[in-house]
């Protein structure tokens, strides 16, 4: 994938870090906006001067990486109205509006079941289809479009974003219900330094560090899920590293490198370590 593009999403990443440290209201809001509408208008001005290189280039593009920052504007949006709709009253009655939430979301995934089983089991078959400039309309209609239909986009693009942006805010809602419920976790959270420490190298690493200590079990006795870990690196070394299964799917489609490559680094850095102790 072209150099500019990935440094472009790198930028805003960063934007959404700083700014993700403002108190939720409209002022937030906006600079978020900003933020992300300035990427995207970059990422189309780059867009139209790409020269895929092959036809795998082009779907990464339409599938993965377009629909990874589009997903990020929708899911600010919908985090401000959950936000500023939030009753005022008991935790019971914040709770069952978590709740709702959170079953409108799965009403969304329902409705769009085909789409979002394909898009949920890393399925391939279809990509021909889906994710080329002059992909077809779909064969099953998506209950829901694009509002971004252009030549910068395809008919499942912006569904892939509003999966991934949906899929995110369920975890946001649950985050709410857990500080209702338990507040005092996230007050000891919250009460907690924040490390200096920042991830500066590339996030598809990180996400072969996490799966590397979730499959082999090192924190919580192996109990600790993969969307803990992440979470706790993302917020430990201030990271931003979205969906986890799409960065995964990054590593798998590796061709000419190591699946493991960042880890095989790794490795040799300590070897060589060692082999110079020794000598």
């Amino acid at each position: 994938m072209d150099q500019q593009l990935e440094e472009i999403k790198k930028v805003l990443n960063e934007d959404i870090l700083e700014l993700n440290e403002m108190e939720p209201g409209l002022e937030r809001l906006n600079l978020m906006l900003k933020a992300i509408d300035t990427a995207i208008a970059a990422v189309n001005q780059v867009r139209d001067q790409l020269k895929f290189t092959d036809v795998d280039e082009e779907i990464f593009f339409f599938k993965y990486f377009q629909p990874e920052i589009l997903a990020k504007r929708i899911e600010e949006i919908m985090k401000y109205h959950i936000h500023m709709h939030v009753p005022i009253g008991t935790d019971a009655s914040r709770i069952r509006y978590y709740e709702d939430e959170l079953k409108a979301r799965k009403s969304f995934f329902r409705m769009n079941n085909f789409h979002y089983q394909y898009f949920k089991t890393g399925l391939t078959d279809l990509d021909r289809h889906y994710f080329l400039a002059d992909a077809a309309p779909l064969s099953v209609p998506a209950a829901d479009l694009s509002e971004f239909g252009n030549q910068f986009s395809t008919p499942m693009t912006y569904l892939f974003a509003k999966f991934i942006a949906y899929e995110c805010i369920q975890y946001y809602l649950l985050e709410q219900i857990a500080q209702v419920t338990h507040p005092e976790l996230h007050a000891v959270r919250s009460a907690q330094p924040v490390s200096d420490l920042r991830w500066t190298g590339d996030a598809v690493n990180i996400v072969e560090l996490a799966y590397g200590l979730w499959l082999t079990g090192q924190l919580n006795h192996g109990n600790a899920s993969l969307n803990q870990i992440v979470r706790w690196l993302e917020s430990s070394l201030q990271v931003s590293i979205g969906i986890v299964q799409r960065r995964f799917n990054e590593i798998e489609r590796r061709k000419r490198l190591s699946f493991t490559k960042f880890i095989d680094q790794m490795k040799e850095a300590i070897l060589r370590k060692i082999d110079s102790d020794n000598s």
